[in-house]
């Protein structure tokens, strides 16, 4: 492993020993078993039963039509990976958390313009055949998001105060055992650790049309994501295409990591929306090192991390009834100095990145308001000097289809593949890909499992690590 791994090996905390022998094999095949048996044993009555209810409650804000609810801010509850746009939008605690509305705290605090959302993920994953030798491991994110709206204190509409923090524990499957790039475990943040994240002051205008925020951000929690890529558990898929972080650290979310930063979304029209930031590029502090309180802006780095996007939401707009999809194109600059992968001793001044993807969904069944239905996807990301990136070119693509089952119709079926290529100064190696497929089961709106099933090739583009087969399960919990 090149790039990732190497911080991650940096990382400080007490590593958890997992089982030995063939006793983590059959955990492995148990838990994908149990899982799968699960989607098809559950009747319907029990999908039917996640009713949508009208009682919102503990939330700081309306979805608008620019914040299409079904389509970028779907689960509105759960910080995993929720899009920047989309924090502090209305939710219904009842419905869709575990712990309610908290004896009606929740309510009560949402009075005052508290918002809290919390979750907690879960990966259980082992390698049967293949890798550099054979292992089970876990590894688990529990993140909570407090949105503080300081209309009601401060008088001033739009304006409020975030802050998240995280909880990372287990072992990184790809790192131990595997020895692959794109690590099969995308909750895997840290080992041990609770960390500060994103901590930042946010101001709306035009009835929310644009939105700014100053303070201590993540890139990649903003920027070169689609809402489709949190169907799938590889790190190289969700929640960026992966090369972009293997690159460049700084280009880091959150968990593990944040930068000094400020960052605007403005939406021109109700398809076009326009977004970029410019962050600070301490190394230390996007690895999340020092518990995520590494406020230092330099620490050997130098430059800024610049970065612009341009987004086509297309038939999301009240009273689109056509597919909905989103088309994007954006890139960063950083300017620091980098380490020569062509000459030991030499440096390279600035980097860039390029990407373009998309999402569309290309079948739906029943009228404009389902979400059943099959969704195309494909990225593509380029950092054309190799004398800087280790990985110049990344490739990927998939389907996902909501209610394949036709008596699960809140169940996600997911393919995706992506490959990337790395940089001809790094001796042996190729290119390393992926195949992963899964089966989303969705127990209750706060309640999901995962059966996960990955096919890793070349790992760490080498032809001296034989292929991996990664199976496993995923559980997310929302409360």
């Amino acid at each position: 492993m090149h790039t990732r791994s190497r911080i991650l090996l940096a990382r400080s905390g007490n590593e958890m020993e997992c089982c030995a022998g063939w006793s983590w094999m059959a955990t492995v095949l148990c838990l994908f078993t149990l899982a799968l048996t699960i989607s098809i044993t559950i009747p319907a009555m029990a999908q039917d039963s996640i009713e949508t209810s009208q009682d919102p409650a503990g939330s700081a804000q309306d979805l608008t039509a620019t914040d299409n609810s079904s389509f970028l801010c779907a689960t509105p509850a759960s910080p995993r990976n929720l899009p920047f746009i989309c924090v502090g939008k209305r939710f219904n605690a009842i419905k869709e958390t575990l712990t309610q509305d908290w004896a009606g705290y929740r309510t009560k605090l949402a009075s005052l313009g508290i918002t809290s959302i919390h979750s907690y993920t879960a990966q259980f994953m082992g390698n049967p055949s293949g890798g550099q030798s054979q292992g089970f491991t876990y590894a688990g994110t529990l993140e909570a998001l407090i949105t503080w709206d300081l209309h009601k204190l401060l008088g001033i509409p739009g304006f409020s105060f975030n802050v998240g923090a995280a909880y990372s524990s287990g072992q990184n499957l790809s790192e131990k055992y595997v020895g692959n790039e794109f690590t099969v475990q995308s909750s895997f943040t840290g080992r041990g650790s609770i960390s500060l994240q994103q901590m930042y002051l946010q101001q709306q205008f035009f009835d929310g049309a644009l939105t700014i925020a100053v303070g201590r951000l993540a890139p990649a929690s903003t920027f070169a994501a689609l809402p489709v890529f949190n169907n799938y558990i590889n790190g190289g898929i969700n929640a960026v295409p992966g090369s972009l972080g293997i690159n460049d650290l700084t280009f880091t979310a959150s968990p593990p990591g944040v930068e000094w930063g400020a960052q605007a979304i403005y939406n021109l029209t109700p398809t076009i929306q326009v977004a970029a930031g410019i962050y600070n590029t301490n190394p230390y502090a996007a690895a999340g090192n020092d518990n995520g309180v590494n406020f230092a802006f330099q620490q050997g780095n130098t430059g800024v991390l610049t970065v612009a996007q341009v987004s086509y939401l297309h038939n999301q707009a009240q009273g689109d009834i056509g597919l909905p999809g989103e088309y994007m194109i954006g890139g960063f600059y950083d300017s620091n100095n980098f380490s020569s992968l062509s000459s030991p001793d030499g440096t390279v001044s600035g980097s860039y990145s390029l990407y373009a993807m998309f999402q569309q969904m290309v079948y739906r069944e029943g009228d404009s308001s389902s979400q059943k239905g099959l969704t195309m996807w494909g990225e593509a990301a380029v950092s054309p000097e190799p004398s800087v990136s280790s990985m110049p070119y990344f490739l990927g693509g998939g389907l996902s289809y909501q209610g394949l089952i036709p008596s699960r119709g809140k169940d996600i079926a997911s393919l995706g593949v992506i490959y990337g290529s790395f940089s001809a100064y790094i001796p042996q190696t190729s290119g390393e890909t992926v195949i992963e497929t899964n089966y989303r089961i969705t127990l209750k709106p706060w309640l999901t499992v995962t059966p996960d099933l990955q096919y890793v090739m070349k790992p760490s583009g080498s032809s001296n690590v034989r292929n991996a087969v990664v199976l496993g399960a995923q559980l997310t919990v929302t409360f």
